[in-house]
C-alpha cells in the first residue's frame, strides 16, 4: 500500500509554537510509512537563506524532516509566496527536489501539484512576489544584516497574510482545479488559501490542503484515493 502526503502553510516562525509541535508529532508519525512527502510552500513564516545564517525558529521541524528522508521518505518542496530565497540547504541537508510547481504520476494518477499563489491577484501579494522572487532583489536583500532581514520579511510575511480574502480566493482556486482537470490531470492539489476543501468533479479531485496554523490538515494519495486529513494531536482523522 502506497501513500503519499501533502502539507502547506505550517508558517513557523509566526509565534505559535504549539502548531509547530504538532507538525514535528506528525511527521513522527508517518515515518516508515510514507513514500513521499510534498510540502506546498510556506513551511516557514519566511525562508531566506544567507551563506552563514538561517532562521533558529523551525529547527525542531527540520530535524524531524531529515529522519524522515532518511526513513525512506522522499521530500518535495514546492515554492509558496514566503518562500523568498533557495539555495541549496534544502537538497544538501534534505536531498528534498524544489520547484515552483509538479506535474508527477503517482499511483497511475496524474497529479498537479502547486502553492497556488500565483491566483492570489489583490495588490499586497503581487507585490510580495515580485519583490520576493526577483533576482536583484535577492542579491541586495541579502546584503542585509540577517536581524534586520529577518524582522523586514515577518512584517511584510504578516501583512501580505492577514490582507488575503479567504472566500474569493477559495473559489478562484477551485475554478483553476477544474480547468487542470479538464486538461487531463487527474488529481490537483494546492495550498497557499489556508481553507482545507476536497471538491470531486466526474473527471477528477481537488484537494486544498489548508494549513497548520488553525486547521492542522493534509492530503494524502493512498493507492490512488485522494483524501483530506486533521491531525487531531497524535491520530489522522478525515475530514
Amino acid at each position: 500500500m502506497s501513500a503519499h502526503y501533502f502539507v502547506s502553510d505550517a508558517h513557523i516562525g509566526a509565534g505559535r509554537a504549539d502548531a509547530e509541535q504538532r507538525l514535528g508529532r506528525f511527521l513522527e508519525s508517518i515515518k516508515g510509512r510514507a513514500d513521499s512527502l510534498y510540502i506546498l510552500g510556506d513551511l516557514f513564516e519566511f525562508w531566506f537563506e544567507y551563506r552563514r545564517a538561517m532562521p533558529k525558529q523551525g529547527f525542531g521541524v527540520l530535524s524531524r524532516l531529515a529522519e524522515l528522508n532518511r526513513s525512506g521518505t522522499s521530500i518535495t518542496y514546492l515554492k509558496g509566496n514566503h518562500d523568498f530565497w533557495f539555495q541549496d540547504f534544502l537538497r544538501r541537508e534534505l536531498h528534498a527536489e524544489t520547484t515552483d510547481e509538479l506535474d508527477v504520476v503517482i499511483d497511475g494518477r496524474r497529479v498537479y501539484v502547486a502553492h497556488g499563489d500565483r491566483l492570489d491577484r489583490s495588490l499586497v501579494a503581487r507585490f510580495f512576489r515580485w519583490l520576493m522572487r526577483s533576482r536583484v532583489n535577492g542579491a541586495l536583500y541579502s546584503m542585509l544584516h540577517p536581524d534586520l532581514g529577518i524582522g523586514l520579511a515577518r512584517w511584510v510575511a504578516l501583512a501580505n497574510r492577514d490582507e488575503r480574502t479567504n472566500f474569493r480566493l477559495k473559489e478562484t482556486m477551485a475554478q483553476f482545479a477544474a480547468e487542470r482537470l479538464q486538461a487531463g490531470y487527474d488529481i490537483v492539489v494546492l495550498g497557499h488559501s489556508h481553507v482545507p476543501e476536497r471538491r470531486e468533479w466526474d473527471n477528477g479531485i481537488y484537494l486544498n490542503v489548508g494549513d497548520w496554523m488553525t486547521h492542522f490538515t493534509y492530503g494524502v494519495i493512498r493507492d490512488g484515493a485522494a483524501s483530506l486529513h486533521v491531525f487531531e494531536g497524535q491520530l489522522e482523522c478525515p475530514v
